[in-house]
């Protein structure tokens, strides 16, 4: 994900959304999620689901998991990470400028390009929260308490992360849970204890 504002219009208004990007500004998140994303191959957006749910004080169940897991895996791997390996291309290209190339000869329109392939690569991991938003809006929100540990436990229903990340997901939690105290952070990911690496 990406913090760049997009406004194509016509978004509906969407609180995962809203509190996804005002977390994603904040130090170390962009960096923390990005690391998953390489080591894994996992969806930050699910991630960042896991995340807001625990804020929220809702649990993922089994059931309501596999059911975002494969609407997300399927709009990830048909649009956005397409439209990842595009940007990524282009900013290959407009680094490398060969003599006679498009990149070398336009150098300010290929960088237009790219500005627009990220914009579309926004606005398709947005109409994924706007999707996974919808499927967890029948979850009773407060059910649970609400905090690190309910997000620790999200997360490892989500993936089998292991002690290699430890540092992202401890900065993932401090900063989507501001006012927690670091006993309570660091209870959120006692299950990683038992994590091989």
């Amino acid at each position: 994900m990406n913090r760049v504002p997009v406004d194509i219009g016509g978004w509906p208004p969407e609180a995962f959304w809203d509190w996804s990007v005002a977390l994603y500004d904040r130090p170390g998140v962009e960096t923390a999620c990005l690391e998953l994303q390489r080591r894994h191959r996992i969806d930050v957006n699910l991630v960042l689901l896991c995340l807001w749910l625990g804020a929220r004080g809702t649990a993922l169940d089994g059931e309501a998991l596999a059911r975002l897991c494969h609407g997300a895996d399927r709009w990830q791997h048909e649009v956005v990470r397409p439209l990842r390996g595009l940007r990524r291309r282009l900013k290959a290209r407009i680094a490398d400028r060969e003599p006679n190339s498009v990149a070398g000869d336009w150098p300010e329109l290929a960088a237009s390009l790219r500005e627009r392939a990220l914009a579309l690569e926004i606005d398709a991991e947005r109409l994924e929260q706007l999707q996974l938003a919808r499927v967890v809006a029948s979850l009773p929100a407060g059910a649970a308490a609400g905090g690190p540990g309910l997000a620790g436990a999200n997360l490892r229903h989500y993936w089998r992360f292991d002690r290699r990340d430890r540092k992202a997901l401890r900065t993932l939690l401090e900063r989507a849970f501001l006012q927690a105290a670091p006993a309570d952070l660091d209870d959120g990911l006692l299950w990683l204890d038992g994590a091989s690496a």
